[in-house]
């Protein structure tokens, strides 16, 4: 059993890194393309990015390449009935196939680590790239739009000169609201301040009709993050597990107060017998902050058993797709994987999202993220047995 245990994970491991080598390099080139089109990064800040895009796609790339790597070797396993030799032996397939549950198990508290590495040191990453390329950003998005738009700021220009000059510049500010129109001005990123700064130049005056255009400069500064998102935000999905606890206890320590204030006054006013002060906005207020801080709570509550259940697809992965490539018995060994694949992506992440949003809602509890893995396991069972009968 030795032997036959050796010989199990040696070829599956060669078939896992070599997938893993095949399919990682495809996902990354997709992201990287995602990024180049979407968000107009410079080319040369890509290299910049791409160890932070590496982590990011590890988590597809690692079960979808452990599927490949057990759908592959155990349909020519099947198929060339080295399976059959097997149990003419007497040796169950449970025998032979416990080390690759091992192997998931490993590869799945990897995926686990992966994950939240991504979601703390590869999304910050990305989001500190993008803001040291700001000015490039918005340079390259007005050169090919001629306007860039954010929460905060509308920027509209008619070019942009080969020193990088905005032809004709119009930037309008929501708060506090201004327009300033300009025939020329300059971008500038000042990242000790955090600030972006334009320098305008005869700058535009006058009413419809008769518009004329002073020699004065003007300079604005406008917060960095009312031009890009923020390096870091505070969400569930970009804390890190360790993080976690202290954020919870952090919102309850703000429910409790919220709650406090609440007790406070209802109390203020039973004593007083003000029954119209039960009408004031601030009751509303503190209801609805209330309500918010239990809405964090139960996000960030989802969010580790969201992370488990995400890594450990790849030990449920396995437990489906070994007996069901045996089973299948096909020496086309991409019929398997696809057998098997197919059916993950039309029911899996689907089943695994709904139980995602029905915990994020507290309608259901956090635990509800596995319904998918548990399905899953449910089919993979059915085919164990059908494995170890026939």
């Amino acid at each position: 059993m030795k032997t036959i245990n050796r010989y199990v994970i040696g070829e599956l491991l060669r078939t896992f890194i070599f997938s893993l080598i095949v399919i990682t390099p495809v996902l990354l080139v997709s992201f990287v393309v995602q990024y180049l089109l979407t968000k107009n990064i410079p080319l040369r800040t890509i290299i910049d990015i791409i160890p932070y895009v590496v982590v990011e796609t590890s988590r597809i790339s690692l079960p979808v390449s452990l599927l490949l790597a057990v759908t592959t070797f155990f349909s020519r396993m099947s198929g060339a009935n080295e399976v059959v030799a097997l149990k003419s032996l007497g040796i169950a397939p449970w025998r032979y196939l416990w080390p690759v549950m091992v192997l998931g198990s490993l590869v799945s508290l990897l995926s686990v680590w992966l994950n939240d590495l991504a979601v703390t040191w590869g999304h910050h990453g990305i989001n500190a790239v993008v803001y040291r390329a700001a000015e490039e950003i918005i340079l390259n998005e007005l050169k090919t739009k001629h306007t860039f738009s954010s929460s905060e700021v509308t920027i509209v220009v008619k070019g942009v000169d080969e020193s990088k000059r905005l032809l004709s510049p119009s930037i309008s500010i929501k708060e506090p609201p201004s327009t300033i129109e300009a025939r020329y001005a300059r971008l500038n990123i000042d990242f000790v301040q955090s600030e972006l700064t334009v320098e305008f130049s005869d700058m535009k005056a006058g009413s419809a009709g008769n518009v004329r255009y002073s020699t004065d400069s003007r300079k604005i500064s406008i917060p960095l993050d009312k031009m890009l998102p923020p390096e870091t935000v505070k969400r569930a999905s970009g804390t890190g597990l360790r993080d976690i606890p202290s954020v919870i206890a952090e919102y309850e320590e703000m429910s409790a107060g919220v709650r406090r204030q609440i007790a406070a006054q209802q109390a203020f006013v039973c004593i007083l017998g003000s029954v119209d002060e039960w009408a004031i906005p601030d009751w509303g207020r503190w209801h609805r902050r209330l309500k918010n801080h239990q809405e964090s709570i139960e996000r960030y509550e989802v969010e580790p058993p969201r992370r488990w259940a995400s890594g450990f697809c790849c030990l449920f992965f396995i437990w489906l797709g070994a007996p069901l490539a045996i089973w299948m018995k096909k020496t086309d060994i991409f019929a398997s994987f696809f057998a098997c694949f197919i059916p993950i992506l039309l029911f899996y992440y689907p089943l695994f999202e709904l139980g995602l949003q029905w915990a994020k809602r507290g309608t259901m509890p956090s635990g509800t993220v596995w319904i998918a893995n548990l399905g899953v396991a449910a089919v993979g069972y059915w085919f164990w047995r059908r494995v170890h009968r026939y």
